[in-house]
């Protein structure tokens, strides 16, 4: 191949004459027209580049959406046959046909064309599909479900097929109820369809956008306009359903991206869109040269079907055979145990009492039924013998063989069905219920080398780099630490464990979960007897005497997951600003006061900054040496700290990815799953906190300094001005890297209002990324303090938790227990953290459209069926008994604010109820809604003039009023009962009497009776 390039024809053009120089063009002209022929004859392929590379992305499939507008005639068709002969395309799926009928026919070159009917009421609508005629033999089935929804199946291989999805949405503009039984339909088509590859495409009318937060993992980072209302509704069902939107995951210029323009040509969008439920596509483009007079333009794109790889991820190790704790066998085991000889030695002693609980344990374990064979029935079973004595070349061997995997699925599904319905009925944790449905335990297939990033396979290989990369994380970073200046506290003799306690800490254990290396779990230690925890408590207080524990304490089992005695010291001396691993604090405390927060300063116009603090691995970051220091600062008994000493002393962990065990050295972090670890953590992070000098720092609260919020390791700096911000922040990673944590700097996201100044906020040499919104503990907060972002979250959390219990409700037959179902896991996904929200008419009314379709998808109704029906939303609501959303919401707000008002414990979400700020003059006119006029409303008690008697948080502070107002009430409500009922007594009986005179007169004498009656 020859190849000029610029620089070489200048130096050519120095020592060549013209004559040579044309020749030389010529020549390779020429080249380049011969290997165009080539190309376009087969003798070469095109997959092979200029210097024979080929092409990095195979592409089996090139799936085409297009909305023709019309092709109701049959020239409009031939139109788009004619422009579809320029383009590669496998199948065009069309929106708005516009045909008067189906058609379905076989062009003359093999092109096949399937149409469905527009709309009856009116000349919209209309879906259908073009196929190429190497694709057209591969079709499998073709359904039109209704003017807006048609599906394509077509065989990948023989084991998998694909469908595809032509949808046209509702516009823009429809109601929000139509649109949402639009994607109620499209969601039942999906349920009901079988393929491996799914497709959802077409014209959905929405404007989507790009990825809104961290949380939308399937809406990618590339789009040119900003989400609408129909988008948030495309978006919901990408997340919910778990459908990429592949549009928005390759960058494409501006005008390589919009799919439809404006009658003026001025306004131009991005609505057409192609949805896949895996990660088969290597590019979605527009095809501007496709045109047929559309304002819409075709969107194409490439599809690769990865089989080896689908095959891979089916192929799963299957698990061992469980076996369950039969609980009146551990008694008899417990009393027939002899106890072990106690011994001075810890090691010894510790291995006795091991040996003699996982004697006792073995000893109650009975075997499982194999629930592998409980899934098939007994006349499924005697269709599979019949298939081995069948022989191949019989006639009836292919239909007993496709009976036996119709009914293999089919009792599957039984069983997996009637576990859940059991569970539910329980009320029993479903997701362990489905996690003990799995019969195979998947590995990890690979890794990505940290140094390099390139991808490693091989378990040898795999194993290696866990190893190197979890020991150079729990390696001590060597941090200096200043000694503690607190004289130590110290007992003589500590108080000895009791056995009431011992068994009190072995309650609290969950259930379910997985043993230690010693292989005891906790579900069969809460069953033994009195006699084993005696024995157990002296070994706890033995060690608590020799200040010593068990070198196999000292061991821990970690597993990959792929992708008491101090806690009083320790709640004392933790500040309000901490909520986290505390009592009688949860989340919502620190939400409701960053939501007071903001809507304070959007009403008073007051500058805010916030920034919100993401730590490193910070339980495996922080230092063993700093945590004692901190519990030292903060004084607790030196026994206990010394025991805890001993437990961080040459510690190591175990991983098995596979087979073999990796052990791994720890020389810092608290250990995960330890119940004192979160103590351990809040107690260094106080030790951090306390080292800042923030005094004159944060906004004033009705004269105390707010300043930061912590739960736990998530951090919140609050402040009036970047500057300050800046220093908080600086002097916050000082001091953290103090006791071995490290902020992690891209996660780090500053947010400020409109009033705050817009100089950058640095980490170093890094500026810190600001954004419009940002997920704190559940809730999406904007410097806005607008709820709707909030409450289409919600609505994803509501459908997924919906999914996560439809086979269940499906299979129940009991329509109150499915309610309660419902209002235990779809409600409070719904309704997370509405004890903080305002709500207006439009957010109430989203909510509740929301909650309705949920709601009739439980009942089994459809919106077109409601409508046809003419169903109130009541009529459906007596049919569901489930909860009304808003009267929930009402409920929490209405308990959470009674808490809030009855606190004396000076937390930041009491102080700020009733905050006004002084210092700032709040602008002319109506203010927006705040959170607490609903209650103002409700729950203030007026005089006849409209004067203020009593105000809400008084009434909610004196419980004792409370009661006697509901007493009197009570009171008052029966003597009212016992004047009215016998004079409703009195009332019936003169009615009957009535009745029964009118009917011994004459006709006409009962009309005058009924007359004068």
């Amino acid at each position: 191949m020859l190849s000029v390039s610029p620089k070489n024809r200048e130096s050519q053009s120095k020592t060549l004459s013209e004559l040579h120089q044309s020749k030389l063009y010529e020549a390779a002209s020429r080249w380049i027209i011969v290997l165009s022929l080539y190309v376009a004859m087969g003798i070469c392929t095109p997959g092979l580049q200029l210097y024979g590379k080929p092409k990095t992305r195979k592409i089996d499939a090139r799936i085409c959406t297009f909305n023709c507008r019309s092709i109701a005639t049959d020239d409009r068709l031939a139109d788009l046959l004619q422009e579809a002969d320029r383009i590669k395309y496998d199948i065009i799926g069309l929106s708005e046909t516009k045909r008067g009928a189906e058609k379905q026919a076989k062009s003359a070159d093999g092109t096949g064309i399937f149409l469905g009917k527009r709309n009856e009421v009116s000349v919209s609508g209309g879906v259908g599909f073009i196929t190429h005629k190497s694709m057209t033999p591969k079709v499998k089935e073709v359904k039109f479900i209704n003017h807006r929804i048609a599906t394509l199946t077509f065989y990948v291989s023989k084991r998998f097929d694909c469908t595809v999805i032509q949808v046209y949405a509702p516009i823009g503009t429809s109601d929000a109820e139509e649109i949402a039984e639009f994607y109620e339909n499209v969601e039942d088509v999906i349920r009901q369809c079988k393929s491996k590859f799914k497709i959802v495409m077409g014209d959905f009318n929405a404007r989507i956008g790009s990825r809104a937060n961290s949380s939308e993992i399937y809406i990618g980072t590339h789009s040119m306009e900003p989400r609408n209302e129909p988008g948030e509704f495309l978006a919901s069902f990408c997340e919910s359903n778990r459908y990429y939107n592949t549009n928005s995951f390759f960058e494409k210029p501006t005008n390589r991206r919009w799919t439809f323009i404006s009658p003026d040509g001025q306004h131009k969008h991005e609505l057409d869109h192609i949805l896949t439920n895996g990660r088969f596509f290597t590019d979605t483009h527009v095809v501007p040269s496709f045109t047929i007079g559309s304002d819409h333009r075709l969107v194409r794109t490439n599809l690769h079907f990865n089989l080896n790889f689908v095959k891979h991820q089916e192929f799963m190790t299957r698990r061992q055979p469980k076996k369950m704790i039969d609980e009146s066998a551990i008694a008899t085991n417990c009393d027939l145990t002899q106890i072990p000889p106690q011994d001075q030695n810890i090691d010894i002693f510790y291995n006795k009492i091991v040996g003699m609980l996982r004697s006792i344990q073995e000893k109650s374990l009975v075997p499982q039924p194999n629930h592998s064979q409980n899934r098939i029935s007994e006349s499924t079973r005697q269709l599979l013998t019949l298939r081995r004595e069948t022989s191949r070349s019989d006639p009836l061997f292919h239909t007993i063989s496709e009976l036996c995997r119709e009914e293999l699925a089919r009792d599957h599904q039984e069983f997996a069905k009637t576990r859940l319905v059991n569970a539910a009925m329980a009320r029993k944790s479903l997701k362990r219920v489905a996690r003990n449905l799995v019969e195979y335990q998947a590995t990890i297939p690979c890794l990505k080398s940290s140094p390099t990033g390139t991808r490693i396979t091989g378990r040898g290989e795999i194993e290696k780099e866990i190893h190197q990369f979890y020991s150079k994380l729990f390696k001590s970073s060597d941090v200096p630490q200043n000694p503690s200046n607190r004289r130590l506290r110290r007992t003589e003799n500590p108080p000895p464990f009791l056995p009431s306690e011992i068994r009190a800490a072995l309650r609290s254990f969950p259930n379910g979960k997985s043993a230690g290396e010693d292989k005891i779990t906790a579900d069969f230690l809460k069953k033994c007897t009195d006699k084993i925890i005696l024995i157990i408590t002296h070994c706890f207080n033995l060690m608590m005497e020799k200040e010593e524990i068990p070198k196999a304490w000292k061991t821990s089992k970690t597993i990959l997951i792929f992708k008491k005695r101090i806690r009083r010291p320790l709640e004392e001396s933790q500040p309000v600003e901490q909520a986290g691993f505390r009592r009688s604090f949860s989340t919502m405390d620190h939400i409701s006061t960053i939501q007071r927060i903001l809507e304070a300063s959007r009403e008073h116009q007051i500058p805010l900054v916030l920034i919100f603090v993401d730590y490193h691995k910070a339980f495996d970051s922080v230092e063993p040496a700093a945590v004692w220091n901190s519990l030292k600062d903060q004084g607790v008994d030196q026994h206990y700290i010394k025991i805890l000493q001993k437990c961080y002393e040459e510690c190591s962990t175990n991983i098995t990815p596979f087979f073999k065990k990796v052990e791994i050295p720890i020389s810092k972090g608290v250990r995960q799953g330890d119940p004192i670890s979160p103590n351990l953590f809040s107690a260094s992070i106080e030790g951090v906190f306390r080292s800042t000098n923030w005094s004159d720092c944060g906004i004033s609260i009705d004269g105390r300094k707010l300043n930061h919020l912590r739960f736990a390791d998530d951090v919140v700096l609050i402040s009036h001005t970047p500057h300050q911000a800046s220093r908080m922040l600086k002097e916050l990673v000082q001091e953290s890297a103090k006791v071995g944590l490290k902020i992690n700097e891209a996660k780090t996201k500053s947010m400020r209002n409109r009033f705050a100044l817009t100089r950058p906020i640095e980490i170093g040499n890094k500026t810190i990324e600001n954004v419009d919104e940002y997920i704190y503990l559940g809730r999406q907060l904007n410097p806005q303090n607008e709820l709707l972002p909030e409450i289409h979250r919600r609505r994803r959390a509501g459908w997924a938790a919906f999914k996560s219990i439809e086979k269940a409700t499906d299979a129940i037959t009991c329509q109150k227990t499915k309610a309660n179902l419902f209002d235990q896991t779809v409600l409070p996904a719904l309704c997370y953290g509405s004890e903080a929200w305002t709500l207006t008419k439009k957010n109430s009314e989203a909510l509740r459209i929301s909650h309705a379709a949920l709601e009739r998808r439980l009942v089994g109704i459809t919106l077109s069926e409601q409508r046809e029906r003419n169903l109130h939303r009541e009529d459906i609501r007596k049919l569901s008994q489930v909860k009304d959303p808003l009267r929930h919401i009402r409920q929490q707000k209405t308990r959470w604010a009674g808490h809030m008002a009855r606190r004396n414990d000076n937390r930041w979400s009491t102080a700020t109820l009733d905050w006004y700020p002084r210092d700032w003059k709040r602008p002319v006119g109506r203010p927006p809604l705040r959170w607490s006029d609903e209650l103002r409303k409700n729950h203030c008690i007026y005089d006849n003039n409209n004067k203020l008697v009593e105000y809400w948080t008084t009434r909610a502070k004196d419980l004792t009023n409370n009661a006697q107002y509901a007493n009197e009430i009570s009171e008052n409500m029966l003597e009212y009962l016992e004047v009215i009922l016998p004079i409703m007594a009195l009332y019936l009986s003169m009615e009957m009497d009535a009745a029964s005179r009118r009917s011994n007169l004459p006709a006409t004498s009962q009309q005058n009776e009924e007359t004068n009656h």
